[in-house]
């Protein structure tokens, strides 16, 4: 190869310019390795260009300066310091009333000399002027949402990214893309979600056949999405099919989402036919299948309202088929999740589109109410956070009333809705803790409740429609429950001398508390809901069972004893023999210790030639078409509260004041905000002894 010959004085010229060049930008390659796309060595020549034989060229000081490199956290750090500084600074001489003119002066020159790196104008915490801020701003501050969907919340951070916009970019990404450093890449912690070893699973084989996966999209919207209103049919109708038809053409989340419709679809299929090892089968793959989107998602550093919504879909169907803590705790992490992208901030808040806007409101909804319901299956308190939400409820409309392009938020519609449902439970879920704090007006509150969502939501029903009879049937049964709750608070308040009052009013608050387990049951029994009892199935009514069988134990005779024995014991049946009814999950068994010490004190104290139950008031079970078998109940009765069914002759008060000692009201709290002491209450099932015998028939 011929070497390019260089003459001293050109070589020695061309060297000055070059060197003046690469003092102006050292990191720019020369002309031909840029155009090739090659690293260069940056030599003057580089080694490519001598290889070659061809001359080397550096950009001159003509072309335009690269970029600056991407600001990072280190650099964000850094200018906060020095803005802490510079308003340590100002505070300082705020507070010192006795330096001069001059001195303050003085002080404020050299904080705006600090400030004007970042140009930031903080607004002052009081005092008149263009950059104070007026009283309760703080409260109304709403924090800062970026465009990749990172919300901050920190008051001084959120403003500082308000105003620079420069910094924006730098929130939740690392600097990692120096590939010379000798930093090790950041731990990734989603195997707290999925098992890393999947990742060597084949995950095209994890999908359905296209027939079938057409077919759970059909019975996903039939019979999951009436009752978990989280997505827009319309919008996700075609990112769905996409994901059927060409998997590897859409993002990870919505591959969470398609395996979460998967999972759903199939759990009401396992509902149907719980032996069926096939379909069962079918779930674990889509649950696996969901476990691994999620990690290729990165859904633990990246969450996205897609993802949140395919969890959303998955823990509520989880409890069909897992009744552990394991579901309380990823609810918790989805609802970090939703925080961390400000879902519990309403959208126009950071003015979003307002079809944007609703599917946030509906997925915070229907994460905050299904996590208020824990309280009642696992005994943890959580439904007096309120997280710093300021979420509106979604608006009562059909999918069909809002679109993508829509930029005027739609208005509530005067009529049953596709959101109805859900709007319902939300509602009555909202008052919950306010109605628990109340104590001389929440008789109020619940009437104001009543009204509300009989003007708004239950007038328009129609009982023969499947939806939106059991909308009616569920707020029946929630505000039953919300009024036992509030009379079981008033009876505790009352004085232990008044013996006689307390057992009419405890005896009263039976009555409630039946017809609000019967309405329950009733729910469930019904033919025509069928198809959503995959779902009612689910909550088990805990909190009714209990006070229930504590008044058995209490006064194990008077009004509402049969009435009282007959829906625990058909709750018992289906829980323990009907197949199709899901785990009752960990609590179940102090419920079973409490009922079998309830029989054996009613079975002491009924006089000789006394029927414990009479044989009349056994309940029959059917298949749900009208036939005897396991799976429906006969009708549970008038469920008005007030009759007196088969009274037992009421015993000697002694025997009511040992029975006191013994389960104290005051000991242990009934209500979903402050729930029971379990461990409590199996100690003293325990120290009581649970051996029982045949149980009384309702």
């Amino acid at each position: 190869m011929t070497e390019p010959v260089y003459s001293s004085s050109s070589s020695s010229a061309s060297a000055t310019k070059m060197e003046q060049v690469r003092r102006y930008n050292v990191e720019r390659s020369c002309l031909r390795c840029h155009e090739r796309k090659v690293r260069c060595d940056k030599g003057v020549p580089c080694n490519k260009c001598v290889r070659v034989n061809v001359p080397c060229q550096y950009p001159g000081p003509r072309r335009a300066k690269r970029r600056p490199p991407k600001t990072t956290v280190t650099d964000v750090v850094a200018r906060l310091e020095q803005l802490e500084r510079s308003i340590t600074t100002l505070a300082g001489s705020k507070m010192g009333g006795g330096s001069t003119q001059g001195n303050q002066a003085s002080v404020g020159t050299n904080a705006q000399a600090q400030i004007s790196p970042v140009s930031v104008s903080l607004p002052s915490e009081s005092g008149p002027g263009p950059s104070s801020r007026p009283a309760g701003d703080e409260e109304s501050h709403h924090g800062f949402l970026s465009k990749d969907g990172c919300y901050i919340d920190e008051p001084l951070l959120s403003r500082v990214l308000e105003k620079e916009k420069d910094l924006q970019t730098a929130m939740g990404s690392p600097n990692t893309e120096n590939p010379a450093s000798r930093k090790p890449p950041p731990l990734k912690v989603d195997g707290i979600i999925t098992n890393p070893i999947l990742r060597q699973a084949d995950f095209k084989a994890l999908y359905p056949t296209r027939w079938q996966a057409t077919l759970l999209w059909q019975i996903f919207l039939s019979r999951v999405d009436p009752v978990l209103k989280v997505i827009h049919v319309p919008t996700t109708t075609p990112r769905i099919f996409m994901a059927i038809n060409r998997p590897d053409a859409v993002r990870p989340d919505v591959q969470c989402l398609l395996f979460a419709i998967f999972f759903a679809a199939t759990t009401t299929l396992v509902s149907d036919d719980p032996t069926n090892e096939e379909t069962r089968e079918d779930l674990r793959r889509y649950q696996q299948g969901l476990e691994l989107a999620m990690h290729n998602s990165s859904f633990l550093d990246s969450p996205t309202v897609t993802s949140l919504q395919a969890m959303a879909i998955y823990l509520t169907c989880l409890r069909y088929t897992n009744s552990g803590r394991s579901g309380f705790t990823l609810r918790g992490l989805a609802i970090r999740a939703a925080q961390s992208i400000g879902v519990h901030r309403d959208g126009k808040n950071f003015k979003l589109p307002p079809l944007e806007c609703e599917l946030r409101r509906r997925l915070w909804w229907i994460l905050y109410t299904t996590d208020a319901r824990m309280a009642e299956d696992h005994g943890i308190t959580v439904s007096e956070q309120d997280f710093g939400a300021d979420t509106e409820f979604p608006t009562n409309i059909d999918d069909q009333n809002i679109w993508e392009t829509q930029t005027t938020p739609a208005q509530p519609l005067a009529r049953w809705t596709e959101m109805t449902f859900i709007l319902i439970i939300s509602e009555i879920n909202s008052m919950w803790v306010p109605i628990s704090r109340a104590s001389s007006h929440a008789e109020s509150l619940i009437a104001d409740l009543k009204t509300r969502l009989h003007e708004r939501y239950l007038q328009h029903a129609d009982m023969d429609i499947p939806i939106q009879r059991q909308g009616v049937m569920v707020a029946q049964v929630l505000l039953s429950k919300l009024e036992v709750h509030m009379r079981q608070k008033f009876l505790q308040r009352r004085s232990a001398a008044d013996t006689d009052l307390n057992a009419e009013a405890a005896s009263s608050l039976l009555g409630m508390a039946c017809h609000a387990l019967e309405l329950g049951l009733e729910m469930y029994s019904d033919d025509l809901l069928r198809g959503t009892r995959w779902l009612t199935s689910t909550y088990t009514q805990f909190h009714l069972l209990t006070y229930i069988l504590w008044h058995l134990c209490v006064y194990p005779s008077g009004p509402h004893v049969t009435r009282a024995w007959r829906g625990v014991n058909r709750h018992f049946d289906l829980a323990e023999n009907d197949l199709s009814w899901p785990d009752p999950g960990p609590k179940w068994p102090v419920l079973v210790g409490l009922r079998a010490k309830a029989y054996k004190i009613r079975q002491a104290h009924v006089p000789p030639g006394v029927e414990v139950i009479p044989e009349s008031t056994v309940s029959v079970v059917g298949t749900g078409n009208g036939e005897t078998g396991p799976g429906n109940m006969a009708p549970t009765g008038t469920g008005n509260g007030t009759g007196v069914e088969n009274v037992v002759p009421v015993m000697d008060g002694g025997f009511v004041q040992s029975a006191e000692a013994l389960f104290d009201m005051n000991g242990w709290d009934l209500n979903w905000v402050e729930f029971p002491d379990w461990n409590y209450l199996a100690q003293s099932l325990a120290v009581m002894g649970q051996e029982g015998g045949n149980y009384p028939v309702g």
